[in-house]
């Protein structure tokens, strides 16, 4: 199936972060498909998949791209075409979090000439209470909040993939804040369209 972009039930979403901390079993989960067995590093995966959002029915495009920071131009196109970001970082893996703020939120701002909306993401929420886990790691949901504010998120929230918990409203969030910035620029362009306009 192909989408087009000016199809407005549609909306284009990139999801990106960090290697490893869960991006596309996330996608996997929207879709009601089975998660990987194995991690197997991703370069660039498009996927498509329905969701309902105040009682209309909604195809997200998901833009799954490459977790390393060597992908940059790869990525480029990515953030160039999407309506919305899904900035990821694993809550046990502090690093991913810190590099929220030090590579990805930059590298999206200089890839596109406007702001877009992001919506601030923690997976693999289901492994902070491990026994395994280092403690040191962990990232709270206080100072995931934190750094939302800071980045200036549209949204910020957890989501485990392993027990389908939060993912739906992951998306479902990415269709509203979309829907919400897709009005703000019609309205913009209104208000300077009626500049313009010579009354008869």
């Amino acid at each position: 199936m192909v989408l087009r972009a000016a199809d407005k039930t549609i909306v284009q979403c990139a999801i990106v972060g960090d290697g490893m901390v869960g991006k596309s079993a996330m996608a996997f989960c929207f879709l009601g498909q089975n998660l990987p067995n194995e991690y197997v590093a991703t370069v660039f995966e498009n996927y498509a998949g329905r969701i309902s959002v105040a009682g209309e029915q909604y195809t997200v495009s998901i833009f799954d791209s490459a977790g390393q920071h060597c992908y940059e131009g790869l990525r480029a196109y990515t953030y160039k075409d999407s309506e919305v970001y899904v900035v990821c970082y694993s809550v046990v893996d502090r690093e991913s979090f810190q590099n929220v703020r030090d590579f990805w939120i930059p590298e999206a701002k200089s890839s596109t000439k406007r702001r877009k909306p992001v919506i601030l993401v923690g997976t693999q929420a289901d492994l902070r209470s491990e026994e395994s886990c280092n403690v040191d790691s962990v990232v709270k949901v206080d100072e995931g909040n934190e750094l939302a504010k800071e980045i200036g998120a549209d949204c910020f929230m957890e989501c485990s993939s392993f027990h389908n918990k939060g993912v739906k409203e992951v998306f479902e969030n990415a269709v509203k804040t979309a829907l919400k910035y897709r009005k703000k620029k019609t309205n913009i362009f209104n208000r300077i369209l009626r500049r313009y306009v010579t009354p008869n």
